[in-house]
């Protein structure tokens, strides 16, 4: 009588624990694409509510609401009811600004995203201004980004919020 495994018996184990090992790679790598994404996901609703807070104060600085352009009556009217803008908007300045499809820049020292100086990330920020009344105008800041390594697919969020002329 012979003791030990046979060849078939070592080749279904082998089998078994490789499928195995498989099965935890993959689950780790999904797990650490979810933290990234969930990552990337905090930064852009920092940056999307950093947006609404900057043309929040564009607006407080015009100490007579009815100067800020997207409040006044005036004729022509600089934005009409119902007319819609796309800025741009950087945490320490108090201009909104045309800048089309530019990344912000992250800021090793001070950690900070603007569009000054640093180097490229990911993230992309717009802000879109839609006059819904003589007294309301819509903000909506929309952050968009690709993963670091990962030319495939965008990811966005949107944040929104109402100003009103209330003095």
């Amino acid at each position: 009588m012979q003791k030990g495994f046979s060849f078939i018996g070592v080749m279904v184990a082998t089998f078994i624990a490789s499928i195995g090992m498989v099965a935890l790679f993959s689950l780790s790598i999904m797990s650490l694409k979810g933290a990234s994404v969930g990552e990337m996901r905090l930064i852009a609703s920092g940056l999307a509510q950093e947006g609404i807070e900057i043309v929040r104060d564009v607006r407080a600085i015009n100490i007579e609401w009815s100067n800020w352009e997207w409040y006044s009556t005036s004729t022509p009217m600089v934005h009409p009811v119902g007319s819609s803008a796309a800025y741009c908007v950087q945490y320490n300045s108090t201009a909104l600004f045309s800048c089309g499809e530019i990344p912000l820049k992250l800021n090793k020292t001070t950690m900070l995203y603007q569009y000054d100086s640093g180097d490229n990330s990911p993230f992309y920020r717009k802000v879109i201004l839609t006059r819904i009344s003589n007294n309301q105008v819509k903000v909506a800041v929309e952050v968009k980004w690709k993963l670091i390594g990962s030319d495939t697919s965008w990811h966005s969020l949107v944040a929104e919020d109402r100003l009103w002329k209330w003095r």
